[in-house]
């Protein structure tokens, strides 16, 4: 029983192969586990040939390359099975995966003709049964190439059954325990062999025997009604490459046929005449194939004849919407719309208009190879692309208004208008077809289809660039009025010198000191002005070293103040911090400004530096009206709150802002009709 297990096993073999070619419906996966189960029975029809009728030197030889190159083919199809297994029928298969799969083959076949000049398992040279074969240096090379090859089945395997459920389960179980099954036994045996250099009779007769009970566990998967019986759907991309492939061959082994008969009928210049053929049918044929006309044509007949729809409308859908999506701009949606509509109908010309709600007109957008096109089209209620039931592809001999005569005489014939929670947002213009072929219900149909996903990409684009407007718009408001508010304080500083001048215009000194501040004053006015028109936000800071203390001191020496307020500078020591110079002395401006005004003209002013906690504090302190613990929890820096007479409530929001964006921070300390002190704490400069 055990000699003729060999002889078992290949019928078994064979048997099942041809089971799975019979069982409807037959598909790649029937095909590659029917070559699977062919290479399994060679294997054990040669294994039967060199245990039972080998007796010489010779034949043992013979038939024990012949076995070794058809163990390294065998896995090849069990590697495809075991990959179709793993996936759905609709599933591509990815090129990496390809490009793997055919090195591993290539690999494998190598190996396989390696072995056939030189053998990679040497046997005893004595008469007799096989005993058993040494392996060779080349061999240990080609069962290390044969153990991968098993792991990767095995790798296929695994999610078949793991991936499976329910009814799937069932009926996937045992064939993927017994192919699994057979496969742990060779990846065993193999390394076996491996690590003894060895491969005996009797390791052969356990492969034989796993072989076989592995084969009966897969009858009773296959018994079990349409184990392998997954629909599997041919793409229409590859029905085409197929076909294009067989063209492309039959027309050059034509042409190269043509350069034969030449030869053979001894025409004189035979061979460069069938050079020339030769190369006229290459030329002809790139021709061809570069003309876009001819293989859409190509594609239509196709898809007309050889399916039962005419668009597949899963794969037009995921390219249309991932073609729309990825575009973010309203003209690159546009550009691509129309791209992507005359690409999936075969068209040459489009055109776009979109809806002008101020105006209640059609205004044109963009144009692929059509024209002469009408800038705006009225869309009035008597159109029927403005009613609200209105959303089907139309014909363009449809229009009124003398509509049609125009569009049709720049080459489109059919509207299909763009509509999103019943509001018109424009309408889609497409030519003729490339064949001249008029448009049919299926054609209709899909373009009504892309023109619902257009209208709501097109909808999406532009609320997304009207939001960017408005924050553009937002941000530009927000800039301004810290600018004016800037601006503002500069002209109080104006005003306070102006009531000094009146005063002191004869003093030379006041004079120079005058001149001095008004050149400053009109200097950062200027900036103000400057960041204005080039839109430089606040945040833009440029960082520099900056000794806080003599930042005080220019800060007062630019703002003149009433001689009946009192200025008191204690300037202590400190590290200089890093930052931007202008925003700090914004800051400082901005406060002394505030202090100026709390006291109504009469006061005390103190500003004051040091060094706090690792921070470098500037202080500025006033002896005016103060502040209410309520208005500074709630009030003090919110935009457009203050307490004060013609003030606009930012300037302290926007004070707290450059300090933040500087890593420092605003402290607040006030009594109501004593005054108040605003501390600035700003990080040290690190060397």
């Amino acid at each position: 029983m055990i000699d003729t297990a060999p002889l078992i096993a290949a019928v078994l073999s064979l048997a099942l192969g041809g089971i799975s070619l019979l069982w409807p419906p037959r598909r790649l996966r029937h095909a590659t586990f029917a070559a699977g189960m062919v290479a399994f029975a060679l294997e054990s029809a040669v294994v039967y040939a060199l245990l039972e009728h080998a007796s010489t030197p010779e034949a043992h030889a013979r038939w024990m390359t012949a076995l070794e190159s058809a163990s390294l083919l065998t896995p090849i199809p069990w590697c495809l099975f075991a990959f179709l297994s793993a996936r759905h029928a609709d599933a591509t298969i990815s090129h990496g995966w390809r490009v793997s799969f055919s090195l591993g083959s290539v690999g494998l076949a190598v190996a396989a003709g390696v072995n056939v000049f030189s053998p990679f398992i040497f046997v005893l040279n004595a008469p007799g049964p096989f005993r058993y074969g040494e392996l060779s240096l080349p061999g240990q090379v080609g069962v290390v190439i044969e153990l991968l090859a098993t792991i990767a089945v095995l790798y296929g395997l695994e999610p078949s059954l793991r991936n499976s459920r329910g009814s799937v389960r069932w009926r996937l179980k045992y064939l993927a325990l017994g192919l699994g099954g057979i496969f742990v036994v060779r990846f065993y045996l193999l390394s076996q062999t491996l690590l003894f250099h060895v491969l005996d009779r009797q390791n052969l007769l356990i492969g034989t025997m796993a072989l076989l009970i592995g084969e009966l566990v897969v009858a009773v998967g296959l018994l079990r009604s349409g184990a392998l019986g997954i629909d599997l759907t041919v793409s229409r991309h590859f029905v085409y490459q197929s076909i294009v492939v067989g063209l492309c061959g039959s027309y050059l082994f034509l042409a190269g046929a043509a350069g034969w008969l030449l030869n053979a009928l001894g025409i004189p210049e035979a061979a460069l005449l069938g050079t020339i053929v030769v190369f006229v049918a290459v030329m002809g044929l790139a021709a061809l194939a570069l003309s876009d006309s001819l293989r859409w044509r190509f594609k239509r007949y196709i898809s007309t004849h050889f399916y039962a729809d005419k668009y597949d409308y899963r794969q037009q859908w995921r390219t249309f919407t991932a073609d729309l999506t990825a575009r973010v701009t309203l003209d690159g949606l546009a550009t691509q719309l129309l791209r992507s509509v005359s690409d999936t109908i075969g068209t040459r010309k489009a055109a776009l208009y979109l809806a002008d709600e101020t105006l209640g007109t059609l205004r044109l957008h963009t144009v692929l190879n059509a024209g002469p096109l009408p800038k705006t089209m009225d869309a009035t209620s008597e159109d029927f692309l403005a009613r609200p039931k209105a959303h089907e592809s139309r014909r363009v001999e449809d229009l009124g208004h003398d509509r049609a005569t125009v569009l049709l005489g720049a080459g489109l014939v059919v509207a299909v208008p763009l509509r999103t929670h019943g509001r018109l947002v424009g309408v889609l213009l497409v030519g003729a077809e490339q064949t001249d072929a008029p448009y049919a219900q299926e054609d209709l149909d899909l373009l009504t289809t892309l023109g619902e996903q257009a209208a709501s990409a097109t909808a999406t684009v532009q609320l997304s660039e009207r939001l960017a407007q408005s924050r553009a718009f937002e941000g530009f408001n927000r800039l301004s009025s810290f600018i004016i508010h800037d601006l503002k304080n500069s002209v109080s500083a104006l005003s306070m010198l102006t009531q000094n001048a009146r005063q002191h215009f004869d003093d030379p000194t006041f004079r120079v000191d005058a001149l001095k501040t008004l050149t400053r004053t009109v200097e950062r006015m200027q900036k103000l002005v400057g960041r204005l028109s080039t839109r430089q936000a606040t945040s833009e800071l440029e960082f520099e070293s900056v000794p806080l203390d003599e930042l005080v001191r220019d800060t007062v020496a630019s703002i003149p103040l009433n001689p009946r307020l009192r200025l008191l500078l204690n300037l202590n020591p400190a590290p200089s911090v890093r930052g931007d110079t202008d925003a700090i002395q914004r800051v400082l401006q901005n406060l002394i400004t505030n202090a100026v005004e709390a006291m109504e003209g009469e006061g005390t002013i103190t500003l004051s530096t040091s060094r706090q906690d690792g921070m470098v504090a500037c202080a500025v302190a006033d002896t005016g009206c103060g502040m209410s613990e309520a208005f500074i929890r709630n009030s003090l820096f919110v935009p457009f709150q203050t307490t004060k007479k013609g003030g606009w409530g930012i300037g302290l929001y926007q004070a707290r802002e450059i300090v933040t964006s500087h890593g420092g921070r605003m402290e607040i300390a006030s009594l109501e009709g004593r005054g108040t002190t605003v501390t600035l704490l700003l990080p040290e400069e690190t060397s």
